[in-house]
């Protein structure tokens, strides 16, 4: 019998396991309760057909830290696509904080810091 106890997977094998099983649509969830919470409005196009592409999935602002940042969301396995890469490189390029969050990207911290860390975020640009 090969028996697997709790001691047999670390914390990053564990984190890399629920991000592999974590959607698009529940890592927007997740990231949408929390920036609210942090007080950071978020925008999102629920309907994307009728809009150019390649737009990123969301726009957060934080009026009292004077943040706006773009995040294109992607499961562990998407890909963006040429058009997301223009957007998000023509963004960066204009001084906007645009980049791909995943999944990992929450289980690891990286998205509750970005969000928590508010005015921060000026100075790593």
């Amino acid at each position: 019998m090969n028996d697997i106890g709790p001691a047999s997977i670390t914390a990053a094998e564990y984190h890399a396991l629920q991000s592999s099983q974590m959607s698009e649509e529940q890592l927007q969830r997740i990231v949408t309760v929390t920036a609210n919470r942090l007080g950071w409005l978020v925008y999102h196009t629920h309907d994307s057909r009728r809009s150019q592409a390649g737009y990123p999935d969301l726009h957060l602002v934080h009026a009292g830290h004077g943040l706006s940042l773009f995040r294109e969301l992607k499961s562990m396995k998407g890909k963006t696509s040429k058009a997301q890469d223009e957007w998000i490189a023509a963004l960066n390029e204009t001084g906007q904080s645009a980049t791909v969050w995943r999944p990992i990207d929450w289980f690891d911290g990286t998205i509750s810091a970005e969000l928590d860390r508010g005015p921060h975020l000026r100075s790593a640009r």
